[in-house]
């Protein structure tokens, strides 16, 4: 009898756990309906959104970012890749497993919000130094949570910035002289952003291919959160010496004026960017008449002897002399005479391969017809040349190289060059 009693105890209890299970289950249907027909948040953003619209994103932006992938992370940042609007865009936000919150003594909270405002601080940075080489910061959102693991959503600390492909050495290798150039003349611009910034002298400790990312071909500024600004203080000369970390010595030094070491910054970024930029940038791959001047720019560099502004213009000079050809000898520039010059025409196929290739065709750009002809007569094969319709961003032309010229045709937008005797 008192097992009977029992078993209807149970049974009961049973009953009653599942009809509470299914009210609830009620309760929270019903809630989800009356929230899906009278929505609390901020409806999604038109997908018009481009990073030239303007509009500034904020914390109701971040649910609607999708397709989100980790693509690097440091010790204080996670870094995602994610689609908003139209755009392809960065996400940063705080690094839960990193560095800084792994090694911080303090509850997991102080440790969070000590990285977010991190954070927030290196989005400011950047707002601060607004440039065409350093990323554009679309937004950010700095809730008032307590802590916030996993990739970037709503209620977490995050800012959305431009996207850009990391700086991979092998890739820089593979490019060709133009392009590494282009960089070059970024790094410079970057440089001398820097020295003169709206804050003071800026001095990157953490220089590192790492600290940038390339956009469209454009060498940007992504990561400033280990930045010193304004030059250092001192007493004496002997507080503004910059050591040689690779022999334990006094590579250069800057004066000590009124209280600070005028150019250290500028001069320390320019040594840094020395080692992790310039010498991969434009010493080999280019015409060889530049290949000394090259070289001897960044020996200078190397050794304290160029600042940024001065490695800035130093670079322009580069630059300009390989835009018009300035290396090119008086013999070389005569070479133009041996060619006959059709206006208006081209010539099909006929084309071979060399060194410097686009598919099977040999291209590469000139300074000048002079230049063309130089290189054609350089090449036993070299029959003749046509220049294009086209030119790269130093304002040199694209030539064509032929081993033959039967078959020419008339094109308005192009010029052929024939050797004579050819043809």
């Amino acid at each position: 009898m008192a097992r009977a009693s029992r078993l209807s105890l149970y049974v009961t209890i049973y009953l009653f756990l599942c009809l509470l299970a299914n009210l609830t289950l009620v309760v929270m249907f019903l809630g989800g309906q009356q929230h899906r027909q009278h929505p609390q948040a901020r409806p999604p953003p038109t997908p018009t959104w481009t990073p030239s619209s303007g509009q500034t994103l904020g914390c109701g932006e971040l649910p609607v970012i999708s397709n989100l992938t980790l693509i690097g992370s440091g010790w204080t940042k996670a870094v995602y890749k994610g689609w908003y609007g139209s755009s392809w865009v960065a996400v940063k936000t705080v690094h839960t497993s990193g560095h800084d919150m792994t090694e911080c003594n303090a509850e997991v909270n102080v440790c969070y919000r000590r990285c977010a405002e991190k954070l927030m601080q290196e989005a400011q940075m950047l707002h601060k130094l607004s440039h065409n080489n350093v990323i554009k910061v679309f937004g950010k959102c700095m809730p008032k949570v307590e802590y916030s693991p996993g990739p970037p959503k709503s209620g977490v600390v995050a800012v959305v910035v431009e996207l850009g492909r990391p700086v991979r050495v092998v890739e820089v290798l593979q490019m060709d002289y133009e392009a590494r150039l282009q960089l070059a003349m970024d790094v410079g611009k970057i440089l001398k952003l820097l020295a003169h910034s709206p804050l003071g002298p800026v001095l990157m400790k953490d220089f590192r291919r790492e600290q940038f990312v390339i956009v469209d071909g454009s060498l940007k500024l992504s990561d400033v959160d280990d930045v010193v600004v304004g030059d250092p203080y001192c007493t004496s000369a002997k507080d503004c010496v910059i050591q040689d970390t690779t022999k334990d010595a006094i590579l250069t030094s800057v004066p000590c004026d009124r209280g600070l070491c005028r150019g250290y910054n500028s001069l320390l970024n320019s040594i840094y960017a020395s080692q992790h930029f310039m010498r991969l940038l434009i010493p080999y791959g280019g015409p060889a008449a530049l290949e000394k001047a090259s070289l001897h720019l960044v020996d200078q560099q190397v050794q304290g002897k160029l600042d940024s502004e001065h490695l800035h213009y130093a670079i322009e000079a580069l630059v300009h002399n390989y835009s018009v050809g300035g290396y090119l000898t008086n013999n070389e520039k005569q070479e133009i005479q041996n060619f006959v010059v059709f206006h208006g025409s081209t010539v099909e196929g006929e084309d071979f391969p060399c060194l410097r290739t686009d598919g099977s065709n040999c291209i590469q750009s000139v300074s000048s017809p002079a230049e063309g002809a130089s290189l054609c007569s350089q090449l036993p094969t070299c029959s003749a040349f046509v220049l294009m319709d086209q030119w790269v961003w130093t304002g040199r032309q694209i030539a064509v190289f032929k081993m033959g010229a039967t078959k020419v045709m008339e094109n308005k937008r192009h010029t052929l060059y024939v050797r004579r005797g050819q043809g």
